[in-house]
């Protein structure tokens, strides 16, 4: 629900500017401002997650994404409201993101974690497609108005079912989860680099590769085919790594980084400019540079257990920073030198992202050993005394 109103405004883009009087330039602000207002919000957002609890957050999340998806219906008549009614779902989104992972960490077994976290991941290209289907099947037929309050009823939906205890044996984990005080800043910006990098990869694939593949020779049928085809890819790869999260006891940030090294690749496909090539290319790219995410949420949450929301929030900056520069980059590039020369742009994105990934994996373990020595010298007193 959160990322809703964002897809949709993408996809009813043609109606939206025809009707509105506004051009590309204006949906293209009008999308930088979601991005833009999640990443200053994120950061206080993830905290009032961590204070309010995971369902209240949750439900507060639904509720402002259905202000905005009425709002955007029935009010919407400039360019001006659009993006008014753009920023607060992008409230929702940067509150949404750490209440689901709060959310996901108390309620569910930690054997079924890995899974949890590549459905819930699942959101963004799974809103993409729903988004992509309105225009034929709602926008089209009945205007784009309606698009926008279906998506108000599913939030409802939402609204209406959040709120079951989680299981008995998970409810004492609600004592030792709160909004603990950020710790280990460092790391942190690590990965938020790194999820930053893949953001902007993955952004530009699934923002320009139609133009891209039409522009080479492709029909623009098979074009959205093929992108829908590598969302699909994005899909099953966050549930399939996170099926393998699930039955592995460490290595998963060492499975995100193999994963963004695999949608670097895809990437160097698309710039050979070959339609077959591309078709396999954005497949693979979105795939890979996508298709990380649920173990990658999976891995931090376990890591920061004491503060989910507050460290999601912490990340959510870079992911959304990334998300918004890459594209705007990738486009000056594509239009003064080329889009051969683009996706080389997008593909040393991927590569870097993997080798920050790395990094932070490192620094991870780091922590995680420093811990446990402070933790042993801790008992040792306690031994000794026993001991006497």
């Amino acid at each position: 629900m959160g990322v809703l109103p964002l897809f949709l405004t993408g996809a009813m883009g043609a109606q939206l500017t025809s009707e509105l009087a506004f051009g590309a330039a204006g949906l293209g602000t009008a999308v930088a401002m979601f991005r833009v207002t999640g990443a200053l919000s994120s950061w206080p957002l993830g905290r009032l997650a961590d204070r309010l609890g995971s369902t209240w957050s949750v439900r507060l999340t639904a509720a402002a994404a259905l202000v905005a998806l009425v709002g955007i219906a029935t009010t919407a008549r400039s360019l001006v409201t659009l993006v008014a009614w753009l920023m607060v779902g992008s409230c929702a989104h940067a509150l949404g993101q750490p209440a689901a992972n709060r959310l996901l960490i108390m309620n569910v077994r930690p054997e079924r974690q890995g899974l949890a976290f590549g459905l819930k991941q699942s959101a963004q290209p799974t809103a993409s497609m729903l988004a992509g289907l309105s225009v034929p099947l709602v926008a089209v037929a009945f205007g784009w108005r309606w698009s926008y309050l279906l998506g108000a009823v599913v939030a409802v939906m939402v609204l209406l079912g959040v709120g079951r205890r989680p299981p008995v044996a998970l409810r004492a984990q609600r004592t030792r989860v709160g909004a603990a005080r950020l710790t280990d800043r460092s790391t942190i910006v690590t990965f938020a680099v790194a999820l930053g990098l893949s953001n902007g990869a993955s952004a530009t694939v699934s923002a320009f590769y139609v133009d891209a593949a039409v522009r080479a020779g492709s029909s623009q049928q098979f074009s959205g085919a093929m992108l829908a085809a590598a969302s699909f890819a994005a899909i099953a790869a966050r549930l399939g790594l996170g099926v393998a999260s699930d039955r592995t006891a460490s290595g998963h940030l060492v499975l995100c980084a193999g994963s963004l090294a695999v949608g670097s690749v895809g990437i160097a496909l698309l710039a050979t400019g070959r339609p077959s090539t591309m078709a396999a290319g954005v497949v693979i790219a979105l795939g890979g540079a996508w298709g990380f995410n649920g173990v990658f949420w999976y891995a931090l949450m376990r890591a920061f257990r004491d503060s989910p929301a507050t460290v999601t929030g912490a990340l959510l900056p870079g992911g959304l920073g990334g998300g918004t520069v890459g594209p705007l980059v990738f486009g000056v590039l594509a239009e003064a030198v080329g889009y051969a020369v683009a996706w080389g742009f997008a593909g040393v994105l991927a590569a870097l992202a993997a080798m920050a990934m790395l990094f932070g994996a490192r620094r991870l373990n780091e922590r995680r050993r420093g811990q446990q020595s402070e933790n042993g010298a801790g008992s040792a007193p306690g031994v000794r005394k026993e001991q006497q």
